[in-house]
């Protein structure tokens, strides 16, 4: 995708590391508050894996926590796929094409891992699992009318995560023509500002870094429609219902402001003044130029915690904020 072309009076910065990902189009972190305000365009980098064959829908029945035979043409679902131990290996959002493949979108570092999990179980199915990453792209659209730019863009594929954010995949071939239909309403921004947006959301990826860390309640997916506690059995199924039945989810996903411009990154530990781990960091993202958003698994005794250090940070203040889901326990 030749976002430069797209937006051609904005200063690009790719990452060094990844060329793949835009990190901005000129924007700092100082700029996040009135973009907040705007209509924007977000670059967001992710990974797919195409599931095709007679046997596709059985078998990831019997492995991810949603109901796939809910599944429709023009519809999304989110799941996760587990361990044995319930434990996620990775999250997704699936949506069915019109040769009714099914494709699953998830974060880029988890794809490979993603697919060789799947195959250790396919092997008595008629399914073939591919990488098709390279044949789509994606961004976020936020904003207060962000919605009615999402349904003037023909996507192959639209995740809602509130009322003003959506993440929308497009075919490589046609990703110029369906972004350019209207590049003057929408304010372009990088991957920091989509990070961003997905962890105001409450929304936390697994990443390669926390795949096989948490269990689906600890970061809150029982309050985001990833799982369906009316279809029968999957890998893992047995600890997600024991969690959800019996109460006995002793650590939650919240959302806090540290005052740092240092991003703790994802799978550390959280430390409180008295040196004690309380909690993991799931994901976290630059807010302005001196402070970090954070979504944390951590007990709720710990949420009265005022000042946290990380990754042999100093101690840094600590501002615990609200989510925009209701998470209910049993307990």
């Amino acid at each position: 995708m030749d976002w430069q072309s797209l937006f051609p009076s904005h200063n690009l910065i790719i990452n060094a590391e990844n060329p793949s990902i835009i990190e901005s189009f000129g924007e700092s972190p100082s700029d996040y508050r009135s973009l907040s305000k705007q209509n924007v365009l977000s670059t967001d980098l992710r990974g797919y894996i195409q599931l095709s064959g007679p046997d596709t829908e059985k078998f990831l029945q019997g492995q991810v926590s949603c109901d796939m035979s809910l599944l429709e043409k023009g519809k999304t679902i989110n799941g996760a796929h587990l361990t044995p131990k319930g434990r996620i290996t990775f999250m997704f959002s699936a949506h069915k094409d019109q040769d009714d493949n099914i494709l699953l979108e998830t974060h880029p570092s988890v794809v490979e891992l993603a697919i060789s999990s799947f195959k250790k179980y396919s092997v008595f199915f008629k399914t073939d699992i591919t990488d098709v990453s390279d044949q789509f792209f994606s961004a976020m659209i936020s904003g207060p009318n962000s919605s009615e730019r999402v349904n003037q863009i023909t996507t192959c594929h639209i995740k809602q995560y509130d009322s003003s954010l959506f993440l929308v995949t497009v075919d490589a071939d046609s990703s110029i023509q369906q972004f350019n239909s209207q590049p003057a309403a929408l304010t372009p921004a990088g991957q920091g500002y989509s990070d961003l947006m997905r962890v105001r959301s409450g929304n936390a990826d697994v990443t390669v870094d926390t795949s096989d860390e948490f269990i689906v309640q600890m970061i809150n997916l029982d309050a985001q429609n990833y799982i369906s506690f009316k279809k029968g059995c999957y890998t893992g199924q047995e600890i997600v219902a024991r969690a959800h039945y019996r109460g006995s989810v002793k650590r939650r996903m919240h959302l806090m402001r540290l005052d740092t411009a240092n991003t703790p990154p994802v799978g550390v530990s959280l430390i409180d003044s008295n040196g004690k781990v309380i909690g993991t960091v799931a994901a976290a993202a630059r807010a302005s130029e001196f402070s970090i958003e954070a979504l944390a698994v951590l007990p709720e005794k710990y949420l009265e915690t005022a000042e946290v250090t990380f990754d042999k940070e100093q101690l840094v203040n600590a501002t615990h904020l609200p989510l925009p889901y209701v998470v209910l326990d049993r307990s």
